[in-house]
C-alpha cells in the first residue's frame, strides 16, 4: 500500500495525503485529480510514501492520474520548494501558480503539431525578379522557403503581416502545407557586429566558468551588452542546449523577440508573458518542456519554465 503527498492550490502550508490504488502508476512531479472538500481539484505529486500519519478513514483515493503532460522535473520542483521557503508562501500555491492556467485543470492537453509550409512546384518555378517589388513581405517569405520548408512560427517572424502574405501566396498556388514531419530547428547565426575587446573579454570570463555562477554585466545604454548575450546564446545553442532570456517588462518583449529572431533566423524561439492568451502560453510552455523551443524569451513568470 502506498500514498502520495500532493501540492494543492490552497493557502495552507502543508501537503495532502492520498491513497494510490494498485493499478495506478505515479511518479513525483505528475499532475493528479483528487477530491478536496466537496469538489475535485488538480494537484502535483511531490512525495511518494509507504505510510501516513492520518487515520485510514480520512485518506481519500486519487481520482485520476493526468499523464497527458510529462511530470515536472526534479530541478523545477527543487526551485519551487526554495521559493516557497524563501518567500514564506504555501508550497501548493507556489507550485500551482508556476503552471500555465490550463495545466491547473483536468482537461487533457496536447502539444499541437506545428504547421509547416513549403513551395509548391509552381512556386519553385517562380522567377522572383519578375514579381512586383512592392510585395516586400511575400518576396521575403518566398526567399525563405527557397531554402526549404519552414514552420509557421518562423515565417511569422519575417514580418507582422506574414499571415496575410502567406495566405495570398497559398491562394496563388505558390505555397502549400508540408504534410511530412515537422522540420527541426536548424542552428543559423546572423553575425551582424564585430565584437569589441571589452565584449570579448566578458564572453571569455563567462566561458571560463565550469560550475554554476552568476555574472553582472555592467555598461551604459548602447554599450553593447545585448551583443554579449547574443554570443553567449549562440554558444549554448551550438552545444545543443536551451536558453532562457528574461526581460524586465512586457513592453520590451516584441522588439526583443524581433531582434533575436533576426540574429537566430532558423531557431525555434517562443515567448512567455501575460500578453499571450492561455492557449498560446500553454503551447509555448509545452514546447519548452519538450525541448522543441531553443530560446525562451519571457518576463519573470517564465522563470519556472522547464
Amino acid at each position: 500500500m502506498s500514498y502520495v503527498r500532493v501540492a494543492l492550490d490552497v493557502p495552507l502550508s502543508t501537503l495532502f495525503d492520498y491513497f494510490v490504488a494498485e493499478n495506478l502508476n505515479i511518479v513525483v512531479g505528475q499532475r493528479v485529480l483528487v477530491p478536496f472538500a466537496r469538489k475535485q481539484v488538480v494537484g502535483v505529486v511531490l512525495e511518494i510514501a509507504e505510510s501516513t500519519e492520518l487515520a485510514a478513514e480520512r485518506i481519500k483515493n486519487i481520482v485520476k492520474v493526468l499523464d497527458d503532460v510529462p511530470p515536472l522535473s526534479a530541478d523545477v520542483l527543487k526551485l519551487l520548494r526554495f521559493c516557497s521557503d524563501y518567500y514564506h508562501h504555501p508550497l501548493g500555491m507556489t507550485v500551482m501558480s508556476a503552471l500555465p492556467v490550463r495545466m491547473r485543470g483536468s482537461v487533457p492537453l496536447a502539444l499541437k503539431k506545428s504547421l509547416v509550409y513549403k513551395l509548391s512546384d509552381t512556386g519553385k518555378a517562380l522567377d522572383l525578379e519578375q514579381l512586383p517589388r512592392r510585395k516586400v513581405v511575400q518576396l521575403r517569405l518566398l526567399e525563405a522557403l527557397h531554402h526549404g520548408p519552414k514552420s509557421l512560427a518562423l515565417l511569422k517572424s519575417v514580418s507582422s503581416s506574414s499571415a496575410a502574405a502567406l495566405k495570398a501566396l497559398s491562394d496563388s498556388g505558390w505555397v502549400e502545407l508540408d504534410t511530412t514531419e515537422c522540420v527541426d530547428s536548424n542552428f543559423k547565426f546572423n553575425e551582424e557586429h564585430r565584437l569589441t575587446d571589452e565584449q570579448q573579454s566578458a564572453i571569455d570570463k563567462v566561458n571560463l566558468t565550469t560550475a554554476y555562477q552568476t555574472f553582472l554585466l555592467h555598461g551604459v545604454t548602447g554599450s553593447g551588452k545585448t551583443e554579449v548575450y547574443v554570443h553567449l546564446l549562440k554558444q549554448v545553442l551550438q552545444r545543443g542546449g536551451q536558453a532562457l532570456l528574461l526581460v524586465p517588462e512586457i513592453n520590451l518583449t516584441p522588439q526583443l523577440e524581433s531582434y533575436f529572431r533576426s540574429r537566430f533566423p532558423e531557431t525555434n524561439l517562443v515567448s512567455l508573458h501575460s500578453g499571450l492568451n492561455e492557449g498560446e502560453r500553454t503551447q509555448n510552455w509545452l514546447l519548452a518542456q519538450a525541448g522543441k523551443a531553443d530560446i525562451v524569451l519571457g518576463t519573470r513568470l517564465s522563470v519556472f519554465t522547464p
